[in-house]
């Protein structure tokens, strides 16, 4: 499993964790002050530099700070680096690795690099040659006799540039093997097993001397750096080891360019400025796509065939099937950004496969489950992308559930299918929500019903004789009864604030009590109202504002919470208005405001319902002198208009999108000219303005003609369904005398349950089926009640385009919604990861010649770097063909 998460990987040094080395000294030149300077692997433990040559020092390096000593004139210089011995510090068993970065001069005939002989029971000694310089171990049995003296040839000898030289010591086996890792060319070297005559030294006291053996007087002369001393386990492979470290040297982290820009640890890296970070390579071979795991975005793979010579640029989501060479990583860095590595696994099993899915057709609140076919290895990771709409889950076992809300429109669905390597297949399918069809329910048996009075939680006692018992309905209004018995009735005892009063199957919650007398008899008078004005004081709805949104998903919001639900939410316009700070009762008033249609309150069921006509044509029929009396015509043009003239706040009017005339009008009904106008808010579109403004010309261009009667309910005579009649309904009124012959609407009726032929009704032509403007003054009109309705900028063709709804009214893949706090509005789209991300909106012209499209834009990778960003305007003529135009960014 291919790695890039250790030091060899961040910056080329030596990695305090590598397998099985197990260090137990190693100086990567760390000043503590004066002439000391920390050990890497215990930093209570120092080494001291015995001072040189007057240009002695340390500098920025390959591996952050390296150490020049005696580097004019060794003999005369004489400087060294000391490790003082500890216990611990050699073994007397097992394995010991000495070994150091060096780029040495090869002034003095024998050039000693690390050197235990200034005391009496050394121990190793590892050196070059100065005429040859070939390189050269020596290791020392407990008599201080040497058991190997040795010379070896290796690829890059006598070079001046940096390379690591080093010796592996294994004291079972009585061998010692040198290796070498050549910086410049980034190639390793392990030369072969020597046998030493004897057991090495295992009671040695010897201090490590670094460029010193001042016995003999040599010295060598240039710097080194990373002088390591370790006793390697059993696990620990020499060629591996080498191997990393010269693929290490293709890393970036703290050579002499960015050593001031990253912070290097054993568990990663820290920009402290923006910058490139380049990994060490590592050899990877594989026959299966592998799955990459870490890489943070802006992480480029190198891929190399030909031992680093060339190198191609890949994706890290698309490498090759099969592959056999070099892999390294560019990673983009800001300041504070940090990387931890990345891991490369190969998989033994293939992908997951996931079957197609169909699209789906639901009902609102519609819930449809299927199981899905797929295969995959390991436990199976699902996600799932979706839009409002639905609600999506899919089980372990892959059972998909998709729940319908009640917005009515067709949306995208993907599920994703991983595997526990994160490899990924997914399925995109449309799932479309229908509306509901309204089951209107049968009409109340109200005449002569009977009262049921509830105590606490049950019904207690049934009022059959009271003196009066009216119910009062309204299509978009009130739901009350009211009743009146003696205060003396047998039952009055049951009359209290907030209990049950029953009639006709319909529950009302008492809210006011009044004692009254009528000529000499005191009466209990009692108000009660359907159980959903209780919405009224269910909590407070937050204010929001709607773009483009249905009926069904705004009564959603409003709704949660109270513990009342949608029933059917069949209205199909969309509307875009604010709602403010209100109660649920007065919010949902204010959607069907917007929307049109009729609210109806489902109270046993705690259900609310905007269905586009509450009521049905049942084929009632009132007629004069049968069940008809006292009838009132009232036909009003005093809110007639047949000219209206639509204009923001901003001045801006429907011309430019109506043929250049700035009002819409309809004399289908008078050919006299009658104007008002239609005000909107600022920044609301034209194109908004004309559709609110052929709505309301369509309204308002005729009379509207009302009736108000009072009828005898023919069902409380006949009992029979045909005569029954409720609020919403249609009816048929005839009346020769008054040239009355006409099918109206009951808009508002009060029942009188026990003289059901004093019942009055009031009745309209006009239907609710579209939302609804104030009449107000004929001549000053609005754009609907007190909500402020608005589109989404000025001039802007876009909805949405500031992102208040989420990703409404964009296709997209993936983007995401952000919250910035920035620029327009709060919320911004965001994209990341490697691959292509968009997002796509269609609009549809007004009459301008010329368009002009912006955007603020905010990057987060490093200073200097430029996202791959393009727009692209798709053209549709009016003969079919389309023209795409890139736009020139600047």
């Amino acid at each position: 499993m291919p790695q890039w998460s250790d030091r060899f990987a961040y910056s080329g040094e030596v990695p305090l964790s590598w397998p099985d080395l197990n260090p137990v000294a190693l100086q990567r030149i760390d000043p503590a002050g004066g002439s000391l300077y920390y050990d890497a692997v215990d930093d209570t433990r120092t080494w001291e530099r015995i001072p040189g040559g007057a240009n002695d020092g340390y500098t920025d390096g390959y591996w952050g700070l390296h150490m020049g000593v005696n580097t004019v004139d060794p003999a005369e210089d004489q400087g060294r680096f000391e490790l003082a011995h500890f216990d611990g510090l050699w073994p007397n068993e097992g394995r010991l690795l000495i070994g150091m970065w060096v780029r040495q001069q090869y002034t003095m005939s024998f050039n000693p690099l690390m050197s235990t002989r200034a005391g009496d029971d050394p121990v190793v000694y590892l050196s070059t040659s100065g005429s040859s310089g070939r390189i050269r171990h020596q290791i020392y049995d407990d008599a201080g006799d040497l058991v190997l003296d040795q010379y070896e040839d290796h690829p890059w000898v006598q070079t001046t540039s940096y390379q690591f030289v080093g010796m592996l010591v294994d004291y079972d086996a009585q061998t010692s093997q040198m290796f070498s890792v050549e910086r410049s060319g980034r190639r390793s070297w392990t030369g072969p097993v020597r046998d030493l005559s004897g057991a090495p030294a295992t009671n040695s006291s010897a201090n490590l001397d670094i460029f010193d053996l001042r016995t003999a007087n040599y010295w060598t002369g240039g710097a080194f750096d990373e002088a390591l001393v370790a006793h390697p386990g059993p696990g620990f492979d020499l060629d591996e080891f080498a191997e990393a470290m010269a693929y290490g040297q293709w890393a970036n982290g703290q050579d002499q360019d960015h050593v001031d820009t990253f912070e290097v640890t054993e568990e990663g890296v820290t920009a402290t400025a923006a910058g490139t970070l380049h990994t060490g390579a590592e050899h990877v071979s594989w026959e299966k796509q592998p799955v990459v795991e870490g890489a943070p975005d802006g992480a480029t793979p190198y891929l190399s065939e030909d031992d680093g010579e060339t190198w191609d640029e890949a994706d890290p989501a698309e490498l090759p099937e099969t592959f056999d060479g070099l892999m390294r990583w560019e990673i983009l860095l800001d300041s504070g950004d940090e990387f931890t590595g990345i891991t490369l696994t190969i998989p033994e099993d293939p992908p997951p496969e996931l079957e197609p899915i169909g699209d789906i057709i639901l009902w609102q609140g519609e819930l449809h489950t299927e199981q899905l076919e797929f295969e995959v290895s390991g436990d199976p990771d699902w996600s799932v992308t979706a839009d409002r709409l639905v609600d999506v889950n899919v089980t372990d076992g892959g059972t998909l559930t998709v729940a319908a809300g009640f917005d009515i429109d067709t949306g995208e669905v993907t599920v994703i299918l991983a595997d526990e390597l994160g490899r990924e297949n997914s399925r995109s399918f449309e799932v479309t929500v229908e509306a509901r069809e309204w089951e209107e329910g049968d009409p109340p048996v109200y005449p002569y019903a009977p009262v049921i009075l509830w105590d606490d939680d049950q019904p207690a006692a049934v009022v059959i004789d009271p003196t009066e018992a009216v119910v009062t309905t309204e299509v978009n209004g009130e739901h009350t009864f009211e009743l009146s018995i003696p205060a003396s009735h047998r039952h009055a005892h049951l009359i209290r604030a907030e209990r049950i009063v029953e009639v006709a199957g319909e529950r009302y919650w008492t809210r006011r009590i009044s004692t009254a007398r009528t000529g000499r008899q005191p009466v209990l008078e009692i108000y009660a109202e359907a159980r959903f004005y209780e919405l009224a004081t269910a909590g407070e709805v937050t204010g929001q504002d709607y773009t483009q949104t249905s009926a069904g998903q705004a009564m959603e919001d409003v709704l949660e919470g109270t513990g009342w639900s949608v029933g059917v939410a069949n209205v199909t316009t969309r509307r875009s208005y604010e709602l403010d700070d209100t109660n649920p009762l007065e919010a949902l008033r204010t959607i069907q405001e917007q929307h049109g249609g009729d609210l109806v309150f489902n109270n046993a069921e705690r259900e609310v319902s905007l269905v586009d006509r509450e009521g049905r044509d049942r084929g009632v029929s009132f007629f004069a002198q049968r069940g008809l009396s006292d009838v009132r015509r009232v036909e009003d043009t005093t809110s007639l208009v047949t000219r209206i003239y639509a204009r923001n706040e901003d001045g801006t009017t429907i011309a430019e999108v109506n043929d250049g005339v700035p009002y819409v009008e309809d004399f289908s009904y008078t050919d006299d000219v009658r104007e008002a106008t239609l005000t909107f808010d600022s920044g609301t579109s034209p194109h908004a303005m004309l559709d609110r403004a052929l709505d309301a010309v369509a309204r308002r261009s005729r009379p509207d003609v009302s009736y108000e009667l009072t009828v005898s309910d023919m069902s409380a005579v006949t009992d029979r369904d045909i005569d029954r009649f409720d609020v919403g309904d249609l009816v048929t009124v005839i009346d020769p005398e008054l040239g009355v012959d006409d099918k109206q609407r009951i808009v508002a009726m009060e029942y009188n349950v026990i003289e059901p032929w004093r019942s009055e009704v009031t009745l309209s032509a006009k239907l609710r089926e579209l939302g609804s403007e104030d009449a107000g003054n004929a001549s000053s009109m609005t754009t609907g009640s007190d909500v402020s309705t608005f589109d989404l900028v000025p001039f802007n063709l876009l909805l949405n385009s500031r992102f208040d709804q989420g990703l409404a009214h964009w296709a997209s893949s993936g983007a995401e919604i952000v919250e910035t706090g920035q620029g327009t509005g709060d919320y911004a789209v965001r994209f990341a990861g490697s691959g292509e991300r968009w997002i796509e909106q269609t609009i549809a012209p007004d009459n301008r010649e010329d368009y002009a499209f912006s955007f603020d834009i905010d990057t987060d990778g490093p200073s200097g770097w430029t996202p791959d960003l393009t727009v692209e305007a798709v053209v549709e003529y009016e003969d079919g063909s389309t023209d795409t135009i890139e736009l020139e960014l600047s």
